[in-house]
């Protein structure tokens, strides 16, 4: 039984340094590609179907997801100049805080719907002279706009309005304003700003999607509430999707190294098993690393990125360069340590004649071609692909997975 054990910490151990590889190389072409902002970007795109939206939101200060310039959210474009804009390349930007969105997005909602109701009522506020009557009445109409409550108290502060003037202004502009709620299909005391921004979405089912968010919401806190648990759900998705993606990548970067390395999972095994002496040096390498903590350094450094939510990346341009640099000295260290456990790994191509041992060598290329060995080249190339699949699945699960395995196994 321990020599089982020691097989197969070994090869659990060879499952290890290549998927840290694996990791590493993902993390590399991830960067490289800002595969995780286009993501980011898609999953925003599906949420937010309106372009003249997204342009806004996308270059807004506080997100800056694309190379554009700001665009304010009470700014008039056209849903082709919107596109354009949100077609822009993107930042490095990959990670967008909730609250962050549900402002943005609640501001460009809102922006030329408060103006279209509020602008005129501010405008007499304003004509009015300096005073506390004035101060009163412009926090109330702010507190109305940035709320969604208070129309009530707006409402009932007019009458005390001292001059006649102005309390008549106010009156006929409150009078416009409930008459434009009343189409809106919403009490007076609601989110009137963002109900009314929500009405003129151009896209249907953005339109559609965000009056059902905000339909139980009587207040702006409760509708950033319903707006960020929204957003926040979406972002979920993404990262699962992300993490599908990268998934796959694995793969297939796991069975490029694996062909050109021929990390053959059933070779290994097999002379781990075959040679006492290599397998107890392997399990003395692979317990010193693990007990001296080392490997699990390299496991926690090739962490992938998605296994945690999305996280601001806005590196430097020199900074991305060093993080590249790193990154591939990591993976040729790795591969380093690969060679140095002095395992049947890599190729060879040597005429071996009739020789019957020699014919054997899954090693060999030579041994692979029909007329070189009609006898045995199907069986070899059978077992061949047999090893390599089972590296390629073993590398894809991830480093973290068999570095918990092989915690498992050195404790018995």
């Amino acid at each position: 039984m321990a020599a089982i054990i020691q097989v197969a910490a070994g090869v659990i151990f060879v499952f290890i340094l290549l998927s840290i590889v694996v990791t590493e190389v993902n993390n590399l072409i991830a960067r490289a590609t800002k595969l995780r902002a286009k993501n980011l970007r898609n999953n925003i795109n599906q949420i937010i179907e309106d372009p003249v939206i997204q342009a806004k939101v996308y270059t807004h200060p506080l997100i800056q997801l694309v190379k554009a310039d700001p665009i304010a959210p009470s700014r008039r474009i056209s849903p082709e100049e919107a596109a354009k804009v949100a077609r822009s390349a993107v930042t490095s930007v990959d990670w967008i805080d909730p609250k962050t969105f549900v402002d943005v997005v609640l501001n460009t909602i809102k922006a030329e719907s408060d103006q279209q109701l509020f602008g005129s009522l501010l405008n007499v506020i304003d004509g009015m002279p300096a005073g506390p009557e004035r101060r009163g009445l412009r926090a109330m109409v702010n507190r109305v706009v940035a709320t969604g409550q208070g129309m009530k108290e707006l409402r009932n502060a007019l009458p005390y309005v001292q001059d006649r003037r102005y309390r008549s202004d106010l009156s006929d502009i409150i009078n416009q304003i409930d008459e434009e709620v009343s189409q809106l299909g919403v009490e007076p005391s609601a989110n009137v700003g963002l109900m009314a921004g929500i009405r003129q979405i151009e896209s249907q089912n953005l339109r559609n999607s965000l009056a059902t968010v905000m339909y139980s919401a009587d207040s702006m806190d409760v509708a950033r509430q319903n707006l960020e648990t929204w957003f926040s759900n979406s972002m979920s998705r993404a990262s699962d999707n992300y993490r599908a993606r990268m998934k796959g990548l694995s793969v297939v970067v796991a069975l490029v190294f694996a062909l050109a390395l021929n990390i053959d999972t059933l070779n290994i095994a097999q002379t781990l098993w075959e040679d006492p002496a290599q397998r107890a040096q392997l399990s003395s390498e692979l317990n010193y690393s693990v007990q001296s903590g080392e490997l699990q350094t390299q496991v926690d450094s090739a962490l992938p990125a998605a296994d945690d939510e999305y996280r601001a990346n806005q590196a430097a341009p020199a900074n991305e360069l060093e993080d590249a640099v790193g990154t591939g000295v990591a993976i040729a260290n790795q591969l380093q340590n690969l060679e140095d456990l002095r395992l049947p790994i890599g190729w060879t191509l040597q005429n071996v004649g009739g020789d019957p041992q020699l014919l054997n060598d899954p090693n060999n290329l030579w041994n692979y071609f029909p007329d070189n060995n009609p006898n045995g080249w199907l069986g070899l190339l059978a077992g061949k692909i047999l090893g390599i699949v089972a590296t390629v699945i073993a590398a894809a699960q991830g480093a973290p997975f068999w570095f918990g395995i092989v915690n498992r196994v050195l404790r018995r």
